[in-house]
């Protein structure tokens, strides 16, 4: 049985009624209030005058010549209470905390000095957030505990850098301040010699500090046991409680009864003629699901002529022969037997470059000179001398402008680094590769071991382009609802009608494809979906004469890491996976990894996935069971990945949106070649 934990602390209201005065004119250091925030009594005694304010200010201190006045109850006006409540949390920890920020949702967050991790050149603090929430969890108001990792502060000032790019300041620490140094106020920036800038990753690479290394391991026991220690040390004494009253019992203990799980062999997965859990094993003893439809598929080589001797006859020699160790084991089977397709390579169709330099004009000559035989799917295996950590711009860009040469030529393609084939743990290496070939011809490694029903699954993920500075949109990556990828396409974030668009041409083949329409649309959207982005898809299924339900399921696009629950009865404190939680009254934390029964110890421990719930009918979500099913659907969508037989823990309707949306940015055509719609080339 688990012991569940959650990250929030109760409290109880310290006054049940405030006398606040409000102001019309803004005040620094005040509050800013929007009409929503606005005590109910002012929309009762000034309707008229309330229409046309549009903010006002407190400090929840000053009532002297206010504008308005109210008592209120903050049981009541919870948004106020929020403010209220996070205003005293801040006064408390600016004498206690080396450093107090609010962040961009006007939510305090709290630094503290970590003398572990500080050095001669920078000192490093440990940083916590704390939100106030009301009855998202319990029946009480709730602190939610946050750990936020570590930051580092340079030890020189702004007034010691002589030559120091101004545009390279964000954040600065001004004595127990952190501020946004563009809008810092003309009072701090007068102390020049007392602003310190907070390390970005760009001022590092200036200053040659060197990046903090990326450390995988439990993030589960740190991060329990920071907040643990945050409370013992300050937030369970009587100076905090005479400000909040928290609950003596500390940390929230979940009640067996608030404690979910998905549905009995949700985590299945259907291969060849049998189930399997673990990817791994089901395609090494079970086979494919489905082998590739294509009877003549032929591969080919591109590579860098330096790299043929060692590098590309080395990896002919695994797919044709398999991969054995010293003692002949053998590790990965002949590519044919894994992936069930003929391996069969021309002679004399593939590539080779005489330089990165030249590879470009090189690969395209060579795809002008194919010679490509009718009703025969190629793929190209693109041996790259160029790691993808290349800072040289150039260079880096080989990869997209091959991949996109290539699909020009309905071509897929799987890139492999050379010296990655050199490596000892190559045989890790050569299942993935495998099962995303295997994709990339159209292919079924392993389905959803559930029954077909009369849905469509959409999955809208995004990657912002630092290079192009636009947010693109990998959008309908479709399925049914056992799993089976349908196309895609691709465009800009704002480029709702085209997103609509594609939606209904992937409706329209459902009809002709099955004979009947979807009976819903299930939309995996990796934000709060707006009503700019949903009302083009409503008007395009008014125009199919359509009037099924539209569920969108909003999946965070990066893991929760301020919601998050314990198990404190397993010594890793990651939740059994499938375990979900309710955490507010449309949210949900699902626990999506490997650790599949209480006795279960693994490596990977990812953080859970934070989910939550809109339709466009109304009361759609009164029967549990239809929340239930759609965060099954979730949970085993994770299980669809074809990039890895590793366990993924977001779903693949965010998680391929995101990695077709990486690249496409730079793509030199504005548009997506139609055979790269329907194949999977960016595995």
């Amino acid at each position: 049985m688990e012991n569940l934990t959650l990250n929030i602390i109760p409290f109880s209201h310290p006054v049940q009624e405030l006398e606040i005065g409000f102001y019309k004119q803004e005040k620094q250091g005040y509050y800013s209030l929007w009409k929503g925030e606005y005590p109910q009594s002012f929309w009762d005694d000034f309707n008229e005058e309330m229409q046309t304010c549009d903010k006002l200010y407190t400090n929840f201190i000053d009532t002297e010549n206010c504008d308005y006045k109210a008592s209120v109850d903050f049981s009541k006006n919870r948004r106020l209470g929020v403010h209220y409540y996070s205003r005293l949390i801040y006064n408390y920890f600016e004498t206690v905390a080396d450093a107090v920020k609010i962040n961009f949702v006007k939510d305090i967050q709290i630094w503290f000095k970590d003398e572990t991790k500080s050095t001669a050149v920078y000192t490093s603090y440990k940083r916590f957030t704390i939100k106030v929430q009301f009855h998202k969890v319990t029946e009480s108001p709730e602190l939610l505990i946050s750990f936020d990792g570590n930051t580092t502060v340079y030890n020189k000032s702004l007034a010691e850098l002589d030559d120091f790019p101004p545009e390279l300041i964000n954040y600065v620490k001004y004595k127990t301040q952190v501020v946004k140094y563009e809008f810092a106020d003309d009072a701090i920036k007068q102390h020049i010699e007392e602003l310190y800038p907070i390390l970005s990753n760009p001022i590092r690479d200036y200053l040659k500090i060197a990046r903090p290394d990326f450390k995988r391991g439990n993030k589960y026991k740190p991060y329990y046991k920071n907040i643990t220690d945050l409370y013992h040390n300050h937030l369970n004494s009587k100076e905090f409680k005479a400000i909040l009253p928290i609950s003596e019992d500390g940390f929230y203990k979940m009640p067996n009864h608030k404690v979910h799980k998905t549905s009995f062999n949700s985590n299945k997965l259907r291969f060849f003629n049998n189930t399997d859990i673990v990817p791994h094993n089901g395609m090494k003893n079970i086979g494919p699901y489905k082998a590739s439809p294509h009877s003549n598929v032929r591969f080919f080589f591109i590579y860098h002529k330096p790299d043929r001797n060692f590098a590309v006859k080395t990896l002919y020699k695994y797919f044709t022969e398999g991969y054995k160790s010293p003692e002949g084991y053998l590790y990965f089977k002949p590519l044919k037997t894994y992936i069930k397709q003929p391996f069969l390579i021309d002679k004399d169709t593939s590539i080779a470059f005489e330089s990165p330099e030249t590879a470009l004009r090189e690969v395209k000559q060579g795809l002008l000179n194919l010679e490509k035989q009718p009703n025969t799917k190629y793929v190209a295996i693109y041996v790259t001398p160029i790691h993808k950590t290349e800072t040289d711009e150039q260079r880096k860009m080989l990869y997209y402008q091959v991949k996109e040469e290539l699909l020009k030529h309905d071509i897929s393609s799987q890139v492999i680094y050379k010296d990655n084939i050199g490596h000892k743990d190559f045989s890790f290496y050569l299942p993935n590769i495998a099962i995303a070939l295997l994709a990339k011809i159209d292919g079924i490694p392993w389905r959803l071991d559930r029954d077909t029903k009369e849905e469509l699954i959409v999955g809208v993920g995004a990657f912002t382009s630092l290079n192009h500075n636009i947010k693109y949109v990998a959008s309908a990556f479709c399925f049914n609802n056992n799993g089976e990828f349908k196309g895609f396409d691709c465009f800009k974030a704002n480029e709702t009608e085209l997103l609509a668009g594609t939606i209904g041409k992937q409706i329209l083949k459902y009809v002709v494809d099955n004979g009947e329409s979807a009976k819903r649309l299930i939309i995996h959207f990796y934000k709060k979906i707006s009503n700019k982005e949903l009302e083009p898809i409503k008007k395009m299924l008014n125009k199919l004469n359509l009037t099924i339900p539209v569920v969108i399921v909003t999946i965070n696009k990066t893991t929760s890491e301020d919601n998050v629950a314990f198990d404190t009865s397993n010594h890793n404190l990651m939740p059994v996976s499938g375990t979900y939680l309710k955490i507010g009254w449309d949210q949900y934390l699902l626990f999506n990894n490997i650790r599949y029964k209480a006795s279960d110890t693994v490596s990977d421990n990812p953080f859970p996935v934070k989910l939550s719930f809109s339709s466009t009918v109304d009361n759609y979500f009164d029967d549990r069971k239809v929340v239930e099913e759609l965060i099954d659907q979730v949970y085993q969508f994770s299980r669809m990945y074809w990039k890895s037989v590793k366990q993924q823990n977001l779903p693949v309707t965010i998680k391929y949106p995101e990695m077709a949306a990486e690249i496409f940015p730079f793509f030199e055509g504005d548009k997506l070649p139609d055979f790269g719609k329907n194949n999977l080339w960016f595995l």
